[in-house]
């Protein structure tokens, strides 16, 4: 504050005391004077209405905070419900993922059962086309055989 803004002021608060001064003198009844009177009337008015703002605006945020808070405590309700959603699902997860390590183990021995088989089968079917025209070899050499037997038969059958 400047020095002429000071003294202003003091003059002002001077003038206020004299008057203040001059009415407790008369004892009218009153120790302040009209003005003064006045003033701090208006003055407490305002505080007052001041005062109730503030609590109006101190109920706002209080409400504001409740709000907030059961918005909060809702979202940790969600989120602990998630992380229990969350540690479920990793948990078949994990039972999943063993059972299709089990099933591929199955799957795997089941294909080298299968490919074994079927170079048994070859094989097998190699031996039958092999004992096939064995069969048939002997069955030409069976056919000749009794053949000739017939025919010694009948050169027997002859001779007699």
């Amino acid at each position: 504050m400047t020095r002429n803004s000071l003294l202003k002021e003091y003059v002002a608060e001077i003038e206020h005391l004299k008057a203040d001064l001059l009415a407790a003198r008369e004892k009218n009844g009153i120790f302040f004077s009209e003005e003064t009177w006045n003033r701090l009337n208006a003055e407490q008015e305002l505080r007052e209405t001041e005062l109730m703002e503030a609590k109006k605006q101190v109920e706002i945020v209080e409400n504001q905070m409740r709000n907030v808070r059961d918005e909060f405590d809702e979202s940790i309700a969600l989120l602990k419900r998630r992380e229990e959603e969350l540690q479920d699902t990793r948990a078949r997860l994990e039972e999943t993922e063993s059972a299709l390590d089990l099933r591929g183990k199955e799957l795997r021995r089941a294909i080298n059962a299968y490919d074994e088989e079927v170079v048994v089968r070859q094989a097998h079917q190699a031996t039958e086309v092999s004992l096939d025209g064995i069969a048939s070899g002997l069955k030409k050499i069976v056919t000749q055989n009794l053949r000739d037997i017939n025919g010694l038969f009948d050169k027997l059958g002859k001779s007699e």
